[in-house]
């Protein structure tokens, strides 16, 4: 963000510079979209009071009492605003999450050593789906790659984010261990045809993919518990016994089991604390949460 818009209100911004255009803009609603996400739900859904975004990038929203805001946070808000409304949803920023409480392995550290901000996205970089690619890479590299010669390195492999999340996901779907090396190698063929993967290779290549995948998928989990017990507030009466978390993504709505796996860890964590949390994949929330939120106001 340039420091020659920080602070000032968007919906001028963007409507000046559609003024100077000569284009008649009347914008009801800037909306993030995390918020856009739980907007989409929440409408049609009362029990919906998170929403996750887990794809390229991660971020979630939670939907809590106006005292939940601190008094700064109040003082820029419209009177009229807090007279009218009692509920507020809050974009949590979860991507910066997790400093010094996530356990990282190796390959974490090397990654979060390469990124361009250190230490910035420790969630993120756990569980979205260019990162989840990135360690699968790592520990290939050090593993199945690192005993064959250079030129023998499935191409793609030996270069920064040369492996793609879609891969890992297709690679994971498909239970015939020859068809999936076939779908790997189509993406990633060996050079000049030399020493190509054998099935056992092969083998630890998908059981790396699902182990990157299924911690993704746990860290995920815990991220939404952590804003059920810690953020939401105590259930009311009429509320009901689920907590609804309306949920977008491509690595959610896309990648091979994941959705399923973030919700069998949900049962069991949230066993564990005596909640029921309940994933909604919402499609297309972007524009359906802008449009709700238009409708608002």
């Amino acid at each position: 963000m340039g420091n020659d818009i920080l602070g000032c209100d968007l919906r001028t911004l963007f409507q000046q510079s559609c003024a100077d255009l000569g284009v008649n803009i009347d914008l009801r609603a800037v909306v993030n979209d995390s918020v856009a996400t739980i907007l989409s739900h929440m409408h049609a859904d009362r029990r919906c009071k998170i929403g996750v975004i887990v794809g390229t990038g991660v971020n979630a929203s939670v939907k809590v009492p106006i005292t939940c805001l601190d008094e700064e946070k109040l003082s820029r808000c419209n009177p009229r605003d807090l007279e009218r409304y009692v509920e507020c949803i809050l974009n949590t920023e979860l991507s910066m999450f997790g400093t010094d409480i996530l356990p990282r392995t190796r390959w974490d550290v090397e990654l979060d050593a390469a990124n361009e901000k250190p230490g910035f996205q420790p969630f993120e970089m756990m569980v979205s789906g260019r990162y989840i690619a990135e360690v699968a890479r790592y520990i290939v590299r050090d593993t199945v790659l690192k005993f064959r010669p250079s030129s023998a390195v499935p191409s793609g492999l030996d270069k920064v984010y040369g492996l793609e999340a879609s891969t890992m996901s297709v690679v994971e779907r498909e239970l015939d261990i020859h068809f999936a090396r076939q779908q790997f190698l189509a993406r990633h063929p060996c050079k000049e045809g030399r020493l190509s993967l054998t099935i056992e290779e092969m083998k630890f290549i998908r059981a790396a993919f699902y182990a990157v995948s299924s911690r993704a998928a746990a860290v995920v989990a815990a991220g939404i518990l952590a804003l059920a017990v810690s953020v939401l507030p105590p259930s009311t009466p009429g509320d009901g016994d689920e907590i609804v978390v309306a949920a977008t993504g491509s690595v959610i709505e896309k990648y091979s089991g994941f959705r399923l796996r973030v919700q069998e860890f949900l049962n069991l964590l949230g066993h564990r604390r005596g909640k029921k949390i309940v994933l909604a994949v919402t499609e297309d929330s972007s524009i359906w949460g802008a449009a709700v939120a238009a409708a608002i106001n």
